[in-house]
């Protein structure tokens, strides 16, 4: 296999970094040196380019790489229900917010984030899951906020298809339910689709959501380094209203000075409350 010559690697991945943030705002500058390199090293070896030097000309000539590039970075691995156990001890949570006596609800309608949301296929099981437990009266006026910094991947999660392997930890009522079988596809039914908004976000670089009850961020702080993990978590819990719930990656964990503001709830998932 081809590979980019290592001379001066550090430096030129600092360049490649820094001509991203400046040409299309993509700022990784504060992600995890190891990983951003074993991805770049990946496009250039896709390319048969063996130099940054080379890839930076092609950037000259081709502006379109740098969508290709950021897609590369920003991999995909996602599913429906991924991690099952997660969404079964989130419904616990979820009640939480229910009507505690009839006729009295703690909020009209939740506010879901699902930040970082890839191709949409954990935005639209955080729809399943309102769906499945919300009262009529309190979906209508939920909504959910599905954000990520790849435009290339909010189309593919607002066009709504997905291959029948993606929806492995689906129980087959609910693929009835919420799902529309087309062709080789399952197409996501409008029920679910109409709950969902999609919308470029870079959690790094722009300004937060706000007022939120349940925010999923799973498996991004796993490639930022200490400082940025700081600087992106204090949005994230101005983002989260008070007695709101915090779901993370399983080998992600809160910065330690917002530890205090946190209850978690399950004692092996990164699944947490914030403090009223």
């Amino acid at each position: 296999m081809m590979t980019p010559s290592t001379r001066n690697l550090d430096v030129d991945l600092t360049r490649l970094l820094v001509r991203m943030y400046d040409e299309r705002g993509f700022d990784f500058r504060n992600y995890k040196t190891a990983s951003l390199k074993r991805r770049v090293t990946k496009r250039l070896n896709a390319l048969n380019i063996l130099s940054y030097n080379e890839y930076f000309k092609m950037l000259d000539s081709d502006p379109s790489e740098y969508n290709r590039l950021l897609s590369c970075i920003t991999i995909k691995v996602s599913e429906f229900f991924r991690e099952p156990e997660v969404f079964e001890a989130l419904g616990p949570a979820i009640n939480a917010f229910l009507p505690v006596d009839e006729g009295r609800t703690l909020v009209k309608g939740l506010r879901i984030w699902c930040c970082a949301c890839a191709n949409g296929e954990e935005a639209y099981t955080l729809a399943i899951l309102s769906s499945e437990l919300l009262s009529p009266a309190v979906l209508k006026h939920t909504k959910i906020f599905a954000t990520d910094i790849d435009s290339e991947a909010l189309d593919v999660a607002r066009k709504a298809e997905y291959r029948e392997d993606f929806l492995t930890n689906v129980p087959p009522e609910l693929i009835k339910k919420y799902f529309i079988r087309t062709g080789a596809a399952y197409k996501v039914k409008n029920n679910l689709t109409n709950l969902v908004r999609f919308g470029r976000h870079n959690i790094v670089t722009d300004r937060t959501l706000t007022k939120m009850h349940i925010l999923f961020c799973r498996n991004l702080f796993i490639y930022f380094n200490k400082e940025l993990q700081e600087e992106v978590f204090k949005k994230l819990d101005y983002a989260l209203s008070a007695g709101g719930i915090l779901v993370m990656g399983r080998s992600e964990s809160l910065p330690k000075q917002f530890a205090h503001r946190y209850v978690q709830l399950e004692s092996d998932m990164s699944i947490y409350r914030k403090m009223d």
